[in-house]
């Protein structure tokens, strides 16, 4: 059976389960506005963070300590929905944004942007340029347009069995390349040889190679103990190692400085109206205390834009 994407409504819509993110949602929560918090796999810089000593009533406090009393605090709270997944595709500006995971659909009037860092670095050479046109992080959203064409599946954890089982089933031709040993998969791996599924094991992407057309046709491949290379061609390429979140915000129509950073006004708003980011991805002081201030202000004018529409 193939899941089926759920879908969520809410009023403001928090990517990212920070300081920022978190501060965000306390100060929507008080303007009585729904919630919902996206929290994505990659660690908050906070949770990482081995000792703080600069944070106001805390003489010396664990970073994940404090991350989880943030969290404890939001999780109290009754119009706050905390929901975990990557962002795969954004829609914004276009009335009701529209907000992707691998699960689930998303559905807000106003959008605040708590990322972090995060994955700021394409892991293999041409990602970014191809996403849309041959790369996808979700099976279930970009699949059905594959079938009876050659894709092929990157990562190496469960998730990656999963999608390429949901793949199979649509009728696509699947193959999964991952850097790990085969014995080192899933232990699930064994649906995946019973339906005749094609593994590279020990081998990396590095470079991904378009047509004529900007379109994907060929990845270049390097053996984990050989060294040696190859080219395979595909028509598809899924990946399920990480979701480099600046590409989909440049893609949805987000500015970013030449940093990479999201540009910000100083309330927090971005050049798409509705639509505000705060913390570490705005780029500035690295600090969990400047990213919770510039998550409250971020909260309290999405709040506001949400009143601002209700009078519309």
């Amino acid at each position: 059976m193939l899941e089926i994407m759920k879908e969520y409504q809410c009023d403001i819509c928090i990517i990212g389960a920070g300081p920022a993110g978190l501060n965000a949602a306390l100060y929507c929560s008080r303007a009585n506005r729904d919630i919902i918090v996206l929290e994505g796999k990659v660690q908050s810089a906070l949770e990482k963070t081995k000792k703080i000593e600069n944070w106001l009533g805390e003489k010396s406090i664990k970073g994940e300590t404090l991350l989880n009393k943030f969290r404890n605090h939001v999780n109290k709270l009754e119009n706050v929905r905390i929901i975990k997944g990557d962002v795969i595709s954004l829609m914004l500006g276009m009335g009701k944004n529209m907000i992707s995971t691998r699960a689930a659909n998303i559905t807000a009037d106003v959008i605040v942007i708590a990322t972090g860092t995060g994955e700021r670095k394409e892991v293999i050479k041409g990602e970014s340029n191809l996403l849309g046109y041959g790369i996808s992080y979700c099976a279930l959203c970009d699949g059905p347009a594959y079938k009876e064409k050659i894709v092929y599946l990157y990562g190496e954890d469960d998730e990656l069995i999963e999608d390429a089982l949901i793949l199979h089933q649509m009728g696509c031709i699947v193959n999964i390349i991952t850097p790990k040993d085969i014995t080192e998969l899933p232990v699930n791996i064994e649906k995946i040889k019973k339906k005749s599924i094609n593994i590279l094991d020990k081998m990396n992407i590095i470079e991904l190679i378009p047509n004529s057309e900007g379109l994907l046709e060929k990845m270049k491949c390097k053996s984990v103990s050989s060294e040696q290379e190859e080219e395979i061609e595909l028509d598809a390429l899924f990946i399920f190692s990480h979701v480099p979140s600046t590409s989909i915000f440049k893609k949805a129509g987000v500015e970013l400085d030449d940093k990479d950073n999201i540009s910000v006004n100083q309330n927090q708003e971005t050049n798409i109206k509705g639509v505000y980011a705060a913390g570490d991805v705005t780029g500035g002081l690295f600090q969990a205390i400047f990213a919770a201030a510039e998550g409250a202000k971020a909260g309290i004018n999405a709040a506001k834009y949400c009143r601002q529409l209700e009078k519309k």
